[in-house]
């Protein structure tokens, strides 16, 4: 029987221990009960639909490193020998993935390597694996499956055509060993998203045509969650969840009935569809998370003309979006080229006015394989490469009208006096509200 390992790097700020943000956790120590819904635990979803391309006949296993304690993690994904390694990276994880594809090729494993990193920087992944992946693995996995039966894998395959999202079979979530230790868990029924922001990555490596399976295997997906998780909670990963309104109702309504709650991104024209928010809020959608950027009509001229001419009416359509009981987190990212040292009371006092259930920040990230990160990297402006520190918080850029330090400052500062316990607080009395 051949063995099949699926691995998940850990993350470079693993459980927050070498978190930039540590000092703000440490002081809410005790009131971290307030902040569960905050830390999210979410397995691999590229992998497990991976798994399931790999024959039944094969071993197949699941590794999150994220969850292995450290003294078990030589023994737990190097006790055995495997006859393919499959790892799949993102920015943050990518030097780890890079270590463990070493140790396993030193062990005569089959080492090959996926994912959003790998796919931007294919020249930096090669040498650590025996294949590389390159864009979306599931037609392009297929192929490399049936060479390497035949003994004759290649070195790259690459996706020349975008993926026919209804062809892809239901995940291998009972691939997952103990599903309660996950707080969400991730399910797709799209790709794509019409927006252009030059800081995402997507568009470059994944296509920008929006695509999306059928009801019926979104359903599939759900009810094979719910039948191994004690506690089921699902997590939509796709990047813009609600652009094709026919397709969203539709499966709304066949989510209705499975009463399973759950959240997704959005972005904020959905305030336009009282009959999509009806549907949202009858199918126990629990949280919308809306990339709202900026609030300097200035900037977002400069990130996505859509955005730019919806930016007037944030404040209306986030009433009128939790006017049906459906919270809405903003997302917001400081650091553009527009932005100097008064971005930050700016983004504090429109989130008080603007009555947001949760909020979230981030700093500008130049992530390889996004337009931004070309751009900065043309005019010499990206300060470090270390892809452990691309976690969205950490400055690896100069930026245009602050030092990177007051960027980085700042960006703390605004997590903590909305991270505080009287926020948190405010936030379960909320919810105790809505439960009762």
């Amino acid at each position: 029987m051949k063995k099949a390992v699926l691995v998940n790097p850990r993350g470079s700020e693993r459980n927050q221990q070498d978190d930039i943000m540590y000092e703000i956790y440490e002081e809410l120590e005790g009131h971290l009960a307030l902040m569960m819904d905050d830390v999210e635990f979410i397995p691999s979803l590229a992998l497990l639909t991976l798994a399931a391309y790999i024959p039944d006949s094969w071993e197949k296993v699941f590794i999150e490193e994220d969850y292995i304690p450290v003294n078990k993690t030589d023994k737990i994904l190097f006790g055995k020998k495997y006859d393919i390694a499959l790892i799949s990276t993102v920015n943050y994880t990518a030097l780890r993935g890079y270590e463990i594809a070493d140790r396993y090729r030193s062990m005569g494993t089959y080492t090959v390597i996926g994912g959003l990193h790998a796919s931007a920087l294919p020249e930096e992944a090669l040498p650590h694996c025996d294949t590389l992946v390159i864009g979306e693995g599931e037609e392009v996995f297929q192929e490399f499956l049936r060479d390497f039966k035949n003994g004759c894998p290649k070195r790259i395959y690459k996706a020349e055509k975008p993926v026919d999202l209804t062809l892809i079979p239901p995940a291998k979530y009972d691939l997952i060993k103990n599903p309660e230790r996950y707080n969400k868990m991730p399910v797709f029924a799209t790709r794509g998203c019409p927006h252009s922001c030059d800081f995402c990555c997507f568009p470059n490596i994944y296509a920008r045509s929006y695509r999306h399976k059928t009801v019926e295997q979104v359903i599939t997906d759900i009810k094979k969650i719910a039948s191994i998780h004690p506690r089921p909670y699902i997590h939509f990963c796709d990047e813009n969840l609600l652009c094709d309104r026919e397709f969203s109702k539709e499966l709304l309504k066949a989510m209705i009935p499975l009463g399973i709650p759950w959240e997704c991104f959005c972005d904020i024209g959905i305030a336009g569809d009282e009959e999509l928010l009806a549907l949202l809020k009858k199918s126990r959608c629990k949280d919308l998370l809306i990339g709202l950027e900026t609030v300097n009509p200035k900037v977002m001229k400069d990130i996505d003309q859509w955005k730019y001419e919806k930016l007037k009416r944030y404040r209306e359509d986030i009433r009128k979006i939790q006017s049906f009981r459906l919270p809405v987190t903003g997302l917001f990212i400081i650091g553009f080229d527009g932005d100097d040292e008064t971005v930050f009371d700016n983004v504090v006092d429109f989130i008080s006015s603007a009555g947001l259930y949760d909020m979230d920040f981030a700093v500008l990230t130049p992530i390889p394989g996004s337009n931004l990160h070309k751009r900065l990297k043309a005019e010499g402006r990206i300060i470090s490469e270390d892809w452990s520190k691309y976690t969205w918080t950490h400055v690896n850029f100069q930026p245009m009208r602050m030092n990177a330090e007051t960027l980085q400052m700042g960006l703390l500062r605004i997590f903590k006096r909305f991270a505080g316990r009287e926020m948190l607080q405010r936030r379960e009395t909320d919810e105790q509200a809505k439960r009762g």
